[in-house]
Formats: structure tokens, sequence, C-alpha cells
């Protein structure tokens, strides 16, 4: 039995699962606002994003849910999600956080399904790499506080009374629905593509989680794919105004959902599913020995 397992052994009753769960989320979101409150004296740019994710946001996120654990919830020691990691390893799912949104990108590129978006107005090298630093920084701090929050302390009260694969599906059903406030129009269909989306990709950070017995190995997968593809480093532009505020811009050449991912974008089409079981299938087998 591992180490995250014996951490479990203490059963929450439904009620507790429930209440703390929601308590998780809640102090998640708190932080958030707190965040954007200390911050908005700093005038817009990638200072104010930097400070507000990188400094404040994330360190403040790891620390509330780390205490709350230890001091409220008092099953689990929540030191042990953190695990142990080498060097070797770091390297290799640094290596492979790349290759899997690349991946990507190349199949639509090489399938001609983009097409690079030329800008009419270019950006200066200080407009690049300031957008370098806010969609960089928002990409480290969603990354590293979503997998604490959601395969790190989700996990480990939801699989106090559920099993090691319920306890992931849960989770990455949770980490799905909260991705609906990040529609931009809000349907029935669009609710669908991005819950199941997010179903599968909670279940791959969550598989890699399980299988490395560190959340750090999941966070670098969830920054650099954020990286890639949340921002306006590399982005699918809609329209010229959109291409002209992206570094690396692209229009999509394809209508076919399949291909589009809704209003979601790429990380809810087929590619980026694929992609996602992919992993699954490759790290299944270790994640819920």
């Amino acid at each position: 039995m591992n180490a995250i397992t014996k951490q479990t052994d203490n059963t929450l009753s439904a009620g507790k699962v429930i209440l703390y769960t929601i308590a998780c989320i809640g102090i998640f979101i708190l932080i958030a606002v707190f965040c954007e409150l200390l911050t908005f004296w700093i005038g817009p740019g990638s200072l104010k994003i930097a400070v507000r994710e990188v400094l404040l946001r994330m360190p403040l996120t790891v620390f509330s849910l780390h205490y709350f654990a230890r001091r409220i919830i008092k099953v689990y020691d929540p030191s042990v999600m953190y695990g142990r990691i080498t060097t070797v390893n770091a390297l290799k799912w640094i290596a492979i956080s790349f290759i899997l949104p690349l991946s990507i990108w190349l199949f639509y590129y090489g399938f001609h399904f983009i097409a690079p978006y030329q800008h009419t107005v270019l950006l200066r090298t200080a407009d690049k790499l300031g957008l370098f630093i806010k969609w960089s920084s928002i990409s480290i701090a969603a990354g590293i506080t979503e997998e604490i929050l959601f395969r790190g302390h989700l996990f480990m009260i939801i699989s106090s009374r559920c099993s090691k694969l319920k306890a992931m599906l849960i989770t990455s059903l949770l980490f799905g629905l909260v991705h609906i406030a990040m529609l931009p129009v809000i349907t029935a269909g669009d609710i669908a593509i991005v819950v199941t989306g997010g179903i599968i990709a909670g279940m791959m950070f969550s598989v890699i989680y399980m299988s490395t017995k560190a959340i750090w190995y999941a966070a670098i997968v969830h920054v650099v794919w954020d990286i890639f593809f949340i921002g306006k480093i590399t982005t699918l532009a809609t329209a010229q105004a959109g291409a002209n505020n992206a570094i690396l811009a692209f229009k999509l050449n394809s209508h076919n959902l399949l291909l589009t991912g809704g209003n979601f974008d790429m990380e809810a089409a087929l590619p980026c599913l694929l992609v996602y079981f992919l992993v699954i299938a490759l790290l299944y087998r270790k994640a819920v020995q």
C-alpha cells in the first residue's frame, strides 16, 4: 500500500466530505478575490499579473489549503502529496510537458487545419515580453494551484471515503465543472464539451500524479499545457484584433466541432482528447496499483 493511501485510512462521513470539498474550493476562490483586491493599485499590465498570480495567489493558496488540512480536516498529512522530486524525473516530465502540446499544434499545422494569422500591427519586443510574462504567470499559478486543489486536497478528502478510481473520477468531474466559468458563451452544447474535456484532462493529470506519487510532475505538465493553450503566447485567433495581440497567432481552417472544440477551443477538441487518453492508457495501471 502506498503512502498516499496510508494517509486516507481514516474515513470521513459523507457530510464532511462534501463540506470540506466546498470549503477547499471556497478557499481557492476567496484567495483569488483577495489577491485581486491587494493588487488593484498596480496599473494594468504584466507586472500586476505576475505579482498577483505568482507572488501572492500561488503561495497563499498552497499555504492556506495546507493549513486547513492540518488544522481542520486532520484526516491526512498534506505533505504526502508533494512527494520527492529527482532531477532525472523532473527533466523527463519537463520534456514530456512540451512534447504533448507541441504534438497537437504540429498535427493541426501539418494537416493544414490551421494557418499563421499574420499581424497587421507588429508587436514590439517589449510587447511580446509583456505578453509572455502575463500568460506564463497565469499558467504557472493556475497549473500549480489547481493541481494542489484537485489532485491534492480534494483527492485526499474524497479518497478517504471512496476508492482511488472513484476519487479520481469525482475530482476530474469537479475540475471539468469549474471550467464552465471560462466559457465566453454558455450553451448546453458547450457545457457538455467543456465538462467532458475537463473530466478526461483531469484524469490525465490524476494518473500522472498517482503514478509518480508527486504532485509537482502533474503541475509541470499542467503549467506548460496552459502556456500553450490558454493565453496569447500561441493562440487561435478568430479576428485580426486577436491576432495582433498574440505573439504567435493561427486561424483555424475548419468549422468541424471535433477540431474546433466549440467555444472552449482546441483543449476540448478530439486531438487533445486523444492525447489525454494516450497518457491515461500508458500510466493507468501504475497509477491504480
